[in-house]
């Protein structure tokens, strides 16, 4: 698990900032919201190893916290952290996140010059705190031109996820080459206007 220090914080969130700290705040269900800041560092560090969906030791004096990112607001210019809000989570509880979708494997359409769009790029699900992982992974090797996978196509352990997307929702779909598209079109196009077309007299 994944631990980080904070401090009570009694100063408004513009002051913390300007001393060089994230300012943030922690609630929970059963847990009264506090102020705290955190280093910017040692945050940084701790969330490209964690993201959003892995939980947090967050310690703040004595106490401890297991927590979740809820919120990490960013400046629109310059990506800083500018706050972030920390939920309490019971471990014994499930909890509604989303968790990335990996593709993988290869596609034959892709050989064949096909386009690769995906639609859907996380599941909503609810599971333990403890069984929060990085992505759910998508095998896209039986994907052939023309065709979808779906949220149902995802293999899911559904002893530990409850899967809240709906099942027939598109992830990923594979269409032909816009070049060959347009070639049928112009293709069908002149099909129909040989068979319509009026004999002429001699």
């Amino acid at each position: 698990m994944f631990s980080l220090e904070a401090k009570i914080r009694t100063e408004v969130a513009k002051i913390a900032r300007v001393d060089g700290v994230i300012p943030a705040v922690v609630y929970g269900k059963d847990t009264p919201s506090a102020m705290l800041t955190v280093g910017v560092s040692e945050f940084i560090k701790v969330y490209r190893e964690s993201g959003k969906n892995h939980v947090i030791t967050l310690n703040v004096g004595k106490d401890k916290y297991n927590v979740l990112i809820q919120e990490a607001q960013r400046h629109p210019v310059t990506g800083a952290f500018r706050h972030l809000d920390f939920l309490v989570v019971d471990m014994k509880a499930p909890v509604h996140v989303q968790i990335a979708i990996k593709l993988i494997g290869t596609s034959p359409a892709l050989l064949e010059g096909g386009q690769m769009h995906q639609s859907m790029e996380s599941l909503d699900v609810k599971c333990l705190p403890a069984d929060i992982v990085d992505a759910f992974e998508l095998d896209t090797t039986s994907l052939v031109m023309g065709h979808s996978l779906h949220v149902s196509d995802i293999v899911i352990n559904t002893k530990k996820y409850t899967v809240l997307s709906h099942a027939e929702e598109a992830i990923v779909s594979i269409h032909a080459p816009k070049k060959v598209k347009e070639e049928d079109e112009t293709a069908s196009v002149a099909d129909v206007a040989v068979a319509t077309a009026k004999p002429t007299a001699e």
